[in-house]
């Protein structure tokens, strides 16, 4: 049972951790000039998705365990 909460959150991390590292890139800054001038609605959409997901996930996974 504690696995499976392990598991999901581990994955959730690794990619909160990969999307971090491809905002915050010099390449990914390159690429779009107006990245530091629109990163804010970005961010505030990224965020509203982890949140679901993450909130969505747990309540899959609690469902799956009591079922």
């Amino acid at each position: 049972m504690g696995i499976g909460y392990i598991l999901v959150i581990a994955v959730i991390a690794v990619a909160l951790v990969a999307t971090l590292a491809v905002g915050f890139s010099k390449e990914n800054k390159a690429e779009d000039p107006d990245y530091d001038r629109k990163h804010g609605a970005k961010w505030k959409r990224l965020s509203i998705l982890y949140a679901v997901v993450t909130v969505v996930s747990l309540v899959g996974l609690i469902w799956y365990i009591n079922r």
